[in-house]
C-alpha cells in the first residue's frame, strides 16, 4: 500500500484521478457485475417458480369452478320438469315403436334425415306421425336449445332398460341399447351403467376421456346422472357428452407463459387430458407423458421440479394433483428452462460490456441506470394503483425487459389477467343470480335494474319503453286443485310461450308467482306493442285449468319516468282488466284512480308492488 502510495505521489492528478476511479470503478463493476449474476439468477429462479406456481393455481381453480358449474348443471337437468317429462315421453314413445325400434328410428332419423351430419340436430321430427315422432318434434328444439347454452357435445336420454331413446345430435349410438346393444363397452355405456346401478337421485357419476367409435373415435367424456319422476320413480338417466374445448379454453390461456410456457392435464395412463400448444393437430389421448412430474402428480403430490419434458426438453416444472368429480388427474405448468434463464445470461453479458465503458461513463452510467429503473418502477406503482382500486380499464404501458422490472411488468399482466377473471366469475354469479330457477326467465331484481338502462336509453334516442304487467287469471284453483308440480309446469309453459311472442330484444321476466313482467325498448309507435299483446292473448295455448291472462301496459316517459311508478301504472292497468272481465289488455290512462282499486304492499329494493285487494 505504501508503495502504490509512492508511486501515485508523482502522477499527474489528471492522470491519477481518472486512474484511480477507473480502478476502483472496475473492481466495483467486478463486485457488483458477480452478485448481480448471481442475484439474477436467484431472482429469475424464484420468480419462474412462484410464476409457475400462480399459473398453476390459476388453472386449477379454473378447472375446479368448471367441473363444479357441469355438476350444477346435469343437477339442475335432472330436476327439471321439461328433462323428466321428456324422458317419460320418449320412453313411452319408444316403446309404442313396431319391433326393431333401433333400426326403424336410425332410418327416420340418420338416413333419412335431411340435413347433413353436422346439422342433424335442425331436424324437428320424421313424417311417420308416430307418439316417438310426436314427442320429438316437441321436445328437439328444447334440447337442442340446452346443449348449445351450455356448449355441451349432445345430451341424452336413457330409460331404466338401457334403451338410447334420445340424443340430441344422434350419432350411431342413437336408439341402440347401452347394456346389450353394439356400444355396450364404450365408456357411455359404462357410466350409464353404473348410474343405473346405484339409482341415488343427484348422484353425479362422470366418465373419463377416451376415443368413443360413434364420434369418429375422438376423445368424448360423459357426466350424468339418475332421473327420477314426480313421484320418485326412477325412470333412466340423463347423460351429457362434454367437448374438449372448455377444458382447452382454460388450459392454453398463454399470458404470462413466454413462448415456450405451457399448462396441461395428464390422465392415470399418462396421456395428455388437454391439448398441447405445441401440436398442431389434437394430442389429447394421444401424447404419452410418463415424466417425473407427471408420475409425482397423479401420486397425489404437488411441487416444483427442473426435468425433461415429454419432448425431451429441460423445463422449470410444477405439478400438483387435481380431483374433479371422480376423475384424478395430474395438472402441470412448465417453461422452458432456456427461456427462464435467458435473461441471466443476457445479463452477464451485458456485465461484461459495461465493466469495458464502466472507466469513462460510470457516472453517465449510473444516472442512465436509475433513471431506467425508477421510471418503470413509479409507472407500476400508479398503475398498481389503480388495481388496487379495480381500475381495469388501462393498458400496462411498460416496456418489455428482460430483468426484474421486466418480470414486475409481466407479473402486473398476470395480477390484471386474474381481476379480470376474478370480475368475469362475478358477472357469471351474478347472472345466475339474475334468472328465475323455474321458468329460465330473467328476476324481479334483472327486471328494474334493466328497465333504469332501458329508459335511460329510450332518453337518449328519444324514443319510448312499453311496459306489460301481465296476471294469470284463475291461477290459484291450479295449485289448489292439482298440485303446485301441475302450476310449476303450467308457468314454464306460459314463460315458453311469452318468450315466442315476442322480439329478439324484449326482456320478458317473472316477478312474482303468477305475475310476469315483458320490458319493450325501441319503441317509436306504442300502437305496435298492441299487436304483440293481442298475439299473446289469441294463440295463448286453451288449458284445462281455465287460466286465462290480464295484461296492463304503461308507456315511457308517456305515462311515469320512474321505474316503480311505470310498474305501478302497468300493474293498475292489469287490475282494470280484471275488473273488466279479464284475458284482455289495457293500457294505463289517468281515468284508472290507484287508490281506488288497488294498495301497496312491501316489495323488495324499493319496488313498488301492486295486488288485488
Amino acid at each position: 500500500m505504501y508503495y502504490a502510495d509512492s508511486m501515485l505521489k508523482n502522477v499527474e492528478i489528471t492522470k491519477k484521478f481518472p486512474l484511480v476511479m477507473i480502478t476502483f470503478a472496475l473492481i466495483s463493476a467486478l463486485i457488483t457485475g458477480v452478485i448481480a449474476y448471481s442475484k439474477t439468477y436467484a431472482s429469475m429462479d424464484a420468480a419462474a417458480k412462484e410464476k409457475l406456481k400462480s399459473l398453476l393455481d390459476s388453472r386449477k381453480s379454473s378447472l375446479n369452478q368448471y367441473f363444479d358449474n357441469v355438476a350444477h348443471q346435469v343437477s339442475f337437468q335432472a330436476h327439471n320438469p321439461l328433462v323428466i317429462d321428456a324422458l317419460a315421453s320418449f320412453d313411452s314413445g319408444f316403446k309404442a315403436l313396431e319391433s326393431k325400434p333401433s333400426e326403424l328410428l336410425q332410418t327416420l332419423y340418420i338416413e333419412q334425415n335431411p340435413f347433413p351430419r353436422k346439422q342433424r340436430r335442425a331436424y324437428r321430427g320424421a313424417s311417420d306421425n308416430s307418439l316417438y315422432t310426436q314427442t320429438h318434434r316437441k321436445y328437439q328444439p328444447l334440447m337442442k336449445n340446452i346443449i348449445e347454452t351450455n356448449a355441451y357435445y349432445d345430451l341424452f336420454l336413457i330409460n331404466s332398460a338401457g334403451d338410447l331413446v334420445y340424443s340430441v345430435i344422434k350419432e350411431r349410438d342413437y336408439a341402440t341399447n347401452l347394456i346389450k346393444g353394439k356400444w355396450k363397452n364404450t365408456n357411455l355405456a359404462e357410466l350409464f351403467r353404473e348410474i343405473n346401478t346405484t339409482r341415488k337421485m343427484s348422484d353425479i357419476k362422470i366418465a373419463d376421456f377416451k376415443p368413443y367409435a360413434p364420434s369418429d373415435e375422438k376423445p368424448a367424456s360423459f357426466i350424468g346422472t339418475s332421473v327420477f319422476d314426480h313421484q320418485s320413480n326412477y325412470l333412466g338417466a340423463v347423460i351429457f357428452q362434454l367437448p374438449t374445448e372448455p377444458i382447452d379454453n382454460i388450459m392454453q390461456v398463454t399470458a404470462g407463459m413466454g413462448n415456450s410456457g405451457e399448462t396441461y392435464l395428464v390422465g392415470p395412463d399418462y396421456l395428455m387430458r388437454s391439448n398441447s400448444r405445441f401440436y398442431k393437430n389434437s394430442s389429447i389421448l394421444k401424447i404419452p407423458v410418463k415424466t417425473q412430474p407427471s408420475i409425482d402428480s397423479l401420486a397425489g403430490k404437488s411441487g416444483f421440479i427442473v426435468s425433461d419434458d415429454y419432448r425431451g426438453v429441460s423445463v422449470y416444472s410444477a405439478f400438483a394433483p387435481i380431483n374433479a368429480l371422480s376423475l384424478n388427474w395430474g395438472i402441470l405448468a412448465e417453461i422452458d428452462e432456456a427461456e427462464v434463464l435467458e435473461p441471466v445470461y443476457d445479463m452477464s453479458q451485458f456485465l461484461l460490456i459495461s465493466g469495458i465503458l464502466i472507466t469513462t461513463v460510470i457516472f453517465t452510467v449510473g444516472y442512465l441506470l436509475s433513471s431506467d429503473i425508477s421510471q418503470p418502477i413509479v409507472a407500476m406503482t400508479k398503475m398498481m394503483n389503480k388495481l388496487s382500486k379495480n381500475d381495469l380499464a388501462f393498458d400496462i404501458s411498460v416496456e418489455e425487459r428482460d430483468d426484474e422490472v421486466g418480470e414486475m411488468a409481466k407479473a402486473m399482466v398476470v395480477f390484471k389477467k386474474h381481476a379480470i377473471e376474478r370480475e368475469k366469475l362475478k358477472d357469471e354469479l351474478r347472472n345466475i343470480a339474475n334468472l328465475d330457477s323455474l321458468t329460465g326467465l330473467y328476476s324481479r331484481k334483472f327486471a328494474m335494474e334493466n328497465l333504469i338502462l332501458l329508459m335511460n336509453a329510450a332518453t337518449q334516442q328519444n324514443q319510448k319503453v312499453v311496459l306489460m304487467f301481465i296476471d294469470l287469471d284463475n291461477f290459484k284453483q291450479v295449485n289448489d286443485s292439482f298440485g303446485h308440480h301441475t302450476g310449476d309446469q303450467s308457468l314454464c309453459n306460459i314463460a315458453t310461450h311469452l318468450n315466442s311472442c315476442v322480439r329478439k330484444n324484449d326482456i320478458v321476466s317473472r316477478i312474482g308467482g303468477d305475475e310476469f313482467l315483458i320490458s319493450f325498448p325501441d319503441i317509436e309507435t306504442v300502437t305496435d306493442i298492441s299487436s304483440i299483446a293481442s298475439h299473446i292473448l289469441n294463440t295463448f295455448p286453451d288449458n284445462p285449468y281455465g287460466i286465462t291472462l290480464s295484461i296492463g301496459l304503461s308507456v315511457y316517459p308517456d305515462d311515469a319516468r320512474d321505474p316503480d311508478a311505470l310498474v305501478e301504472y302497468a300493474d293498475a292497468a292489469m287490475y282494470n282488466v280484471k275488473q273488466q272481465g279479464k284475458n284482455n289488455f289495457s293500457y294505463w290512462n289517468p281515468d284508472i284512480k290507484l287508490t281506488s282499486v288497488i294498495k301497496k304492499k312491501p316489495a323488495k329494493a324499493g319496488l313498488i308492488v301492486l295486488t288485488d285487494d
